[in-house]
């Protein structure tokens, strides 16, 4: 019969129990050594490549829009340029009048801000005699005369208005009662005397056969003038205007109107 040594026993398996542990060890190194090396190339990739242009952005949060106030928009300040006065001259230069821009008038108590000095309306209208006036005027009375005045000629002289004749423009004055000055003291009126026309002789303000076309014209035009201007004064009015029509922009409370 074998003897088996119990010391010996014992020792083998401690060795055999070493080597099973020590292969786990082995192979969870192996693993650990694994995972560190993919997170190492991970972190050393390259970074993914920008959007392509073509691909539209990705919308910014509300918070981030800047508000614009209401009835101002970035485009209406382009227009203006910050300037009411460079805004209105760009206006009449597209309109097609020939002016010149000229210095602020200061004279006394009266004065332009914005002085134009007007020689023609758009389609070749000429302004007789050459009238410094407002911007604002300027560019009111082409309004009256491409929407009425034109159009009101080809209805009842079948003919264009060639020239436009100005009785006053600006001149530094009181009005006629000598109460306060006159819209003329600062470019803010007109005296139209009369047109001249292309295929008709030239027609006056004044007292008209009634039921005449030059009746008839004058009394659309005097109208028409209402919405365009603050202040319309014609023949009939009183004994001030029987023979021009004085018309300017003048500025009252209420927004009331004077149509005579």
């Amino acid at each position: 019969m074998r003897v088996i040594d119990r010391t010996s026993l014992r020792i083998g398996a401690d060795m055999g129990l070493r080597r099973h542990i020590g292969g786990h060890v082995s192979s969870l190194i192996g693993v650990m050594l694994m995972l560190a090396s993919a997170a190492l190339a991970q972190d050393s990739a390259p970074p993914l490549p920008p959007p392509r242009p073509d691909r539209p952005a990705e919308p910014q949060p509300e918070w981030r829009a800047e508000k614009v106030p209401r009835n101002e928009t970035p485009l209406e300040k382009a227009d203006l340029g910050g300037d009411a006065k460079d805004a209105c001259l760009q206006r009449l230069a597209q309109l097609g009048l020939r002016f010149e821009s000229r210095p602020p008038v200061k004279e006394n108590s009266c004065g332009i801000e914005d002085p134009v000095l007007v020689s023609a309306l758009p389609d070749g209208v000429a302004v007789i005699p050459v009238s410094l006036m407002a911007c604002p005027v300027a560019e009111s009375i082409t309004r009256w005369m491409s929407e009425a005045v034109a159009p009101e000629a080809q209805r009842q002289f079948q003919s264009t208005p060639t020239k436009i004749l100005i009785g006053t423009s600006y001149q530094c004055r009181d009005q006629r009662n000598g109460q306060k000055p006159s819209e003329h003291a600062f470019g803010n009126g007109l005296d139209v005397m009369g047109f001249e026309f292309a295929k008709r002789s030239p027609l006056a303000i004044g007292s008209h056969t009634e039921g005449s076309s030059e009746a008839t014209f004058q009394e659309a035009i005097r109208k028409a003038a209402c919405p365009v201007f603050n202040t319309v004064l014609g023949p009939g009015s009183d004994a001030d205007h029987g023979d021009h029509l004085h018309l300017d922009l003048r500025q009252r409370k209420g927004d009331y109107r004077i149509c005579q």
